[in-house]
């Protein structure tokens, strides 16, 4: 039987609050008010804010890779904006300040360099200059920079494979480049945010740009049986917003099936 949409489901993350690490067992039910976000009150509304989230889509077909897998925002909530990034399913990707990259200006080879003594490995997640997902995996070298071989247009993320206590992470576009993202001390990964948000006071795309189509989406590659991808959203509201509702949201995602 082909993939349908019965064996396509939304996990929470296993934070309280569904606000970062792995994915649990409690599934996010769709048209259910408070379903993810709690109500802002009239206090949160006037003072402006950001409250984060972090769930999980899943394949729970039986046998059947879920194929070619893109994400896009669709559609806005009401007073306030969506934006999403890129997760992953590991308990030590809990914090949603970890958005913190900023979008590359041109393609170009990574960069990635540790502030001391450091081995570890770095996985970064983007597309390549086709528009096409691609990753490369690097061993960071303590100070000393360490670039990459493949050229990106766009990047989803970065992960290290462990944390430190002690050591963070900076990700460069190019050699000797700017600054486009950084892991910090004991955090896991540091990701771009697609969509909106506001800035100001006014309404305006995200880092990454808007991902309102799935032409422009983020891509997940296949998702085998069982398996799953994880996704970060962002809400913000400006200060003196009115009634902040999320009835209108949708992120949608869409791939192919084999059958």
């Amino acid at each position: 039987m082909p993939i349908v949409s019965a064996d396509l489901k939304e996990y929470k993350s296993s934070n309280a609050n569904s606000d970062g690490a792995g994915i649990s067992a409690t599934e996010v039910v769709d048209n259910t008010d408070n379903n993810l976000f709690t109500d802002i009150t009239g206090d949160e509304a006037s003072a402006g804010g950001t409250e984060y989230r972090k769930v999980f889509r899943k394949n729970n077909h039986g046998s059947l890779s879920w194929q070619n897998v893109v994400s896009w925002l669709q559609s806005q909530p009401t007073n306030s904006a969506l934006s999403f990034g890129f997760g992953v399913d590991h308990a030590d990707d809990a914090d949603g300040a970890q958005g913190n990259m900023s979008a590359f200006s041109a393609n170009a080879v990574v960069a990635v360099v540790s502030d001391g003594a450091d081995t570890r490995q770095v996985t970064i997640v983007g597309e390549d200059a086709s528009g096409n997902r691609q990753t490369e995996t690097l061993t960071l070298n303590g100070t000393t920079e360490v670039v990459g071989s493949l050229t990106f247009s766009k990047l989803y993320g970065a992960y290290v494979n462990s944390l430190s206590g002690s050591r963070s992470v900076t990700i460069r576009q190019g050699s000797g480049g700017t600054s486009r993202g950084v892991i910090g001390i004991n955090k896991k990964v540091s990701f771009i945010w697609y969509g909106k948000r506001y800035s100001g006071g006014s309404l305006v795309n995200a880092e990454g740009g808007d991902m309102a189509s799935k032409a422009t989406g983020l891509k997940h590659g296949d998702i085998a049986s069982a398996g799953n991808f994880g996704v970060w959203y962002r809400l913000t509201w400006p200060a003196g917003a009115g009634a902040v509702t999320a009835t209108t949201t949708q992120v949608k995602s869409e791939g192919d099936t084999a059958a």
